[in-house]
């Protein structure tokens, strides 16, 4: 069993995750008061340099309210808005830094406003957009290196090549239990699933793989088929809850494709085995991820990508998730949705303010799982009559 650092009891693995992913984070200093954590914004800053600190890597959710700092125009994304509001409360001020990675125009905009008005120090990335082009992999090294440069800085010691290996590794192992996980998905609850990956940004690495390897037993024996329910593929930015997932599964769908920031698309990618070089190998897994909509491996790799994990998992609608004032997924939904439609897959673009769903997104997708349901239902019918 898992000795967890806050009870005095032993906690259930499953439940001790479900915890993790509701909390965002939250309570980290009394459930793990030995471990040190660093805040990350987005799946391309290498969570193995800050293990290799003897860091924790935590992805920073803003919370349910949209307060607008007056550093921040309002028109920036609730992300933006609601993880720097928290900052000046005060909420990350145990954290040892934060690490930025320039994606999108409000987030580049965000790491020099965080330098300047927050209260934590920051580690900035650039990380090629075009992640295939001649002399990317040695570019992105040397940004690798860079911050591992301003780590030692802050941190105050230097780890060993070694500790990188292995920090590389367990990263590995986590993703190898992720990829078991999102093979059930199908046969999971949709928030069950999504929690369990949000989980994994939002704790110590060490305790979550441990705490995956006792929860995977008892998901292979909860998994089920459930084919009357609509098969949906999820693509979008993050979503620091679960209630769409909810929302969703509630209406009868089944989130069988999760492309989502803190969904399964932090965790993709091919897993390497390891090379004579460590930074090579560091970048060569973010190189070789599915890309989201800041980043290009070639003009279609991602549109290609999801059309064939759609075709895989028997995908029949997409909800194409867009946070308000996200341009860069926006711009995605439009080639994004012609790809799917083309394929014979209904798509819904569902723009949210946050990740909460009220009455207005209840309506809408219900009517598209309807038209889902009825549309095989008439398939069904004319293959009958032949």
């Amino acid at each position: 069993m898992l000795e967890w650092s806050m009870s005095e009891e032993k906690r259930d693995s499953l439940n001790w995750l479900l915890e993790e992913s509701a909390l965002k984070g939250l309570r980290r200093g009394t459930r793990y008061p030995n471990h040190r954590f660093f805040g990350i914004l987005c799946s391309y800053f290498p969570e193995e340099l800050i293990i290799a600190f003897g860091l924790e890597p935590l992805r920073l959710l803003p919370d349910s309210t949209n307060r607008t700092p007056a550093e921040l125009p309002t028109f920036s994304c609730s992300l933006a808005r609601g993880v720097l509001d928290m900052e000046l409360q005060g909420q990350w001020e145990d954290l040892l830094g934060v690490g930025f990675v320039h994606t999108c125009d409000t987030m580049q905009c965000l790491s020099g406003i965080w330098e300047f008005a927050g209260k934590q120090k920051t580690v900035n990335m650039v990380p090629p957009v075009m992640l295939k082009a001649p002399g990317a992999n040695q570019y992105y090294q040397e940004e690798a290196k860079g911050a591992w440069e301003q780590l030692k800085e802050l941190s105050g010691h230097e780890p060993t090549e070694e500790e990188l290996r292995e920090a590389i590794r367990l990263c590995r192992r986590i993703r190898e239990k992720v990829s078991e996980v999102e093979e059930l998905r199908g046969k999971l609850p949709s928030p069950l699933t999504a929690a369990l990956l949000q989980a994994g940004q939002l704790m110590p690495k060490t305790i979550y793989e441990e705490a995956l390897a006792e929860v995977l037993p008892e998901l292979h024996a909860r998994a089920e088929e459930s084919s009357s329910r609509a098969r949906l593929m999820i693509t979008g930015a993050v979503l620091e809850n679960d209630h769409l997932y909810a929302m969703i599964e509630d209406l009868g769908g089944r989130v069988v494709v999760d492309d989502t920031c803190t969904g399964y698309r932090h965790y993709s990618g091919p897993l390497l085995e390891d090379s004579d070089n460590p930074w090579y190998d560091l970048v060569k897994r973010y190189e070789d991820m599915p890309p989201c909509p800041c980043k290009n491996q070639s003009l279609n790799a991602r549109l290609e990508y999801l059309e064939n994990l759609a075709s895989q998992r028997q995908v029949e609608g997409a909800v194409l998730v867009i946070r308000k004032y996200c341009e860069p997924h926006a711009w995605d939904a439009v080639p994004l949705a012609e790809t799917l439609q083309s394929q014979g897959i209904r798509t819904l673009v569902l723009e949210l303010e946050g990740a909460d769903v009220g009455g207005q997104e209840r309506t809408r997708l219900q009517a598209f799982l309807e038209s889902i349901l009825e549309n095989r239902s008439s398939i069904s019918e004319g293959r009958a009559q032949k």
